[in-house]
């Protein structure tokens, strides 16, 4: 015999949810400096000061990121951001005697077309060109160039992405 009190109750309490997560997400979103169309959030995240992040049209964030945005974080449209990512524009002074007592911001940016694999670490003041790809746990402490494949601890460049509408891109490099 069907217990329709289970069904009922599961169809209630999994509507309940998808709605507590659409909420949260229009609360993160409307309180974003900038949010474009079509961002996929998934929760759930941690974004510090959401008022100094911008992301572009179509861009996508995996479950369980952290993002610091105190010194300016700016993502770009069509971006693919994977699960366990940390990208922080912010740190600490440690020539300070104090270093807790310290705050230093320096902005994060992430022009369009970026792929940031599983576990990545992006430290403040870095740009990352469009169409990069970092590897999964890499540590980027530098800028990236364009069109460039990075990982490792620290991230370095191992090759380019030579597509048909970037081929003389490619062979500058």
């Amino acid at each position: 015999m069907v217990n329709w009190c289970k069904i009922v109750y599961k169809l209630i309490a999994n509507s309940v949810g998808c709605l507590a997560g659409w909420l949260k997400n229009t609360h993160l979103k409307l309180s974003m400096h900038y949010c474009g169309n079509n961002v996929m959030i998934y929760q759930p995240v941690v974004f510090y000061g959401p008022e100094a992040l911008d992301i572009g049209d179509n861009t996508s964030v995996a479950p369980f990121v952290h993002i610091w945005c105190g010194g300016r974080v700016i993502i770009g449209a069509r971006c693919m951001i994977a699960s366990h990512v940390a990208i922080t524009s912010l740190t600490h002074d440690y020539n300070e005697k104090e270093m807790w007592k310290t705050m230093l911001a320096s902005p994060v940016v992430i022009e369009d077309d970026v792929w940031i694999g599983a576990h990545a670490q992006i430290m403040p003041g870095v740009t990352i060109s469009r169409g990069s790809v970092i590897g999964a746990g890499s540590l980027v402490t530098k800028d990236i160039p364009p069109y460039a494949i990075v990982y490792g601890v620290p991230a370095q460049i191992k090759e380019y992405r030579c597509l048909v509408d970037t081929i003389k891109n490619c062979k500058e490099v």
